[in-house]
């Protein structure tokens, strides 16, 4: 036995001697250290640093399923059914300075939406990116697009690139469908200074792009799109009779809008544990394209360019939060006056109205236009005002809804319709005529237009959001909506409108219409 363990350690000191010779032979190395993801407290949660440097980065994003029902849409051509599918990817970095914190904020959406009445929202309508879903149906009913939503900097006060308005205030904050009467501009370029004043208060001045805050100019021809398309032109008088004052000859005018000058927004709010406020105002000009030929001898009119206007609007808002009700409750009100900048007032936020003169539900069309040019060449700004209320109540904290509601005015002024009326003759495509006399049926069907009418319109709708776990929504809305003709009555699109008796047409007229709409949604926002 004695041996046999003599031999065992003899050969285990054998071994030990070589490894150790081997061991001895390799070179040293030294492990790289390893660098550990760390959260980042500084600026909220979700905020974790960039391995190696002192950046905060917080990674998020968005995806989103909602159907929409309106009816009753009165024209029978119209889609009631509507579907669009969402996905946001965002990233948020910031890092702290002598100067405060650096950040970097940038946001994509992708989606594909479908039917006759596309969602509409702020924000999707005026997503100039969208372009045609593949399939046999791509009339303008089935969409796809990517958006850059934001992409800003802000550093020392100063925020710079693709932003939402500081202008709006409320912007549909407690809707699903987004169609109450209010300033929603989600997305522009420009650039901004805020200042703090201290107890709560801060004023900012902000230089924005006033390409997403057009509406189109009227015009007899310009039933297009303002941001992309070719010209449209409106008639003006060249020459006129000394004794009646009505035009002689006409002259065409490019009556799409030119980027010349940005947009001016300044902004007064206080933030507390209260609620908010916020004044706004913003100066916006509305500036057209040269004459073209006169219609009666060829030449051209003189001058050559029409003055610019200079239209503005002022905003006030406040935020209630009302916890003695229920944790999260609040209550919103704002008040909105505009001139030649419809836009800010949102008043043709159920209508959309961003590329064409005019809107309708199936009835009637109505002109959501910014202002008009007369006879003499004159660019005349529409106003409008607006009224908003939305309240939010927590029943339990998962389950919680909301209640709004808003009325606005849109005004041409008395004389639009007189000014306008002796350039036009058929307002279906033809102009006016070589006598400048309206025939008979032409009479008709102007006395009987919606051109350059005032109108109205009136929203309420509530919603319901259930959140059975955080970030998880899954919510309906339901939204009725009126469109009203100020004075008179307008042709009744939906019925027979071919009807003649003697060559004059005596179609149906009404000066009402109105749509409700139905909208689920499902998301979960990470």
């Amino acid at each position: 036995m004695s041996i046999v363990r003599a031999l065992l350690l003899g050969s285990v000191a054998s071994l030990g001697a070589v490894v150790g010779a081997n061991a001895a032979d390799l070179p040293m190395t030294k492990s790289a250290p390893v660098e550990y993801v760390k959260v980042c407290n500084t600026f909220g949660p979700g905020f974790f640093y960039i391995p190696g440097t002192d950046t905060c980065i917080r990674v998020g994003g968005r995806a989103r399923f909602e159907y929409q029902y309106s009816g009753p849409l009165k024209s029978a051509n119209a889609d009631k059914s509507s579907y669009r599918a969402l996905g946001r990817l965002q990233v948020d970095a910031r890092t702290n300075t002598e100067w405060g914190a650096l950040r970097t904020f940038v946001r994509f959406e992708i989606a594909s939406r479908t039917g006759g009445w596309p969602l509409r929202s702020g924000t999707a309508e005026r997503t100039a990116q969208a372009f045609f879903a593949t399939g046999v149906d791509t009339f303008g009913r089935a969409q796809k697009y990517v958006e850059v939503d934001k992409a800003f900097i802000q550093f020392a006060g100063l925020t710079a690139g693709r932003f939402g308005s500081f202008y709006d205030f409320y912007g549909h904050e407690l809707e699903l469908i987004g169609s109450t009467t209010s300033s929603d501009v989600q997305s522009t370029n420009g650039i901004a200074y805020t200042a703090k004043l201290g107890n709560g208060f801060s004023a900012t001045v902000s230089v924005e792009d006033p390409t997403f805050r057009r509406q189109p100019i009227y015009a007899s021809t310009n039933t297009g799109p303002i941001i992309t398309g070719g010209k449209y032109y409106a008639n003006v008088g060249a020459s006129f009779d000394p004794v009646t004052g009505l035009p002689t000859s006409y002259a065409s005018v490019d009556s799409s809008q030119r980027l010349n000058v940005p947009d001016f927004v300044g902004v007064l709010r206080q933030d507390g544990s209260w609620g908010s406020a916020q004044l706004s105002g913003a100066l916006h000009q509305v500036s057209l394209g040269n004459f073209g030929a006169i219609g009666t001898a060829g030449a051209y009119a003189t001058p050559v360019r029409l003055d610019a206007a200079w239209g503005y609007a002022v905003q006030a808002g406040v935020k209630f939060n009302l916890p003695f009700i229920a944790k999260g409750d609040q209550l919103w009100l704002q008040a909105a006056y505009g001139k030649g900048a419809m836009s800010y007032t949102g008043v043709s936020a159920m209508l959309g109205g961003d590329t064409f003169t005019g809107q309708n539900l199936g009835r009637f069309t109505v002109n959501t236009v910014d202002g008009y040019v007369n006879a003499f060449g004159d660019i005349k700004l529409s106003t409008s005002w607006t009224l908003t209320a939305a309240f939010l109540h927590y029943w339990t904290p998962t389950v919680r809804q909301a209640v709004f509601a808003s009325y606005g005015q849109l005004e041409y002024g008395s004389g639009a319709r007189s000014a306008v009326g002796p350039l036009y003759a058929g307002l279906g495509g033809s102009l006016i005529p070589a006598n400048l006399a309206f025939t008979p049926q032409q009479t008709v069907n102007y006395n009987n237009s919606s051109a350059l009418r005032d109108w109205s319109v009136f929203n309420v709708g509530t919603n319901l959001v259930w959140s059975p776990v955080k970030d998880l929504d899954i919510g309906a809305e339901v939204n009725f909506a009126q469109v009203n003709i100020a004075n008179g009555r307008v042709t009744d699109q939906n019925k027979n409108v071919s009807y003649r008796v003697n060559g004059v047409n005596y179609a149906k007229t009404t000066g009402t219409d109105y749509v409700w709409q139905g909208r689920i949604r499902i998301q979960r926002d990470f």
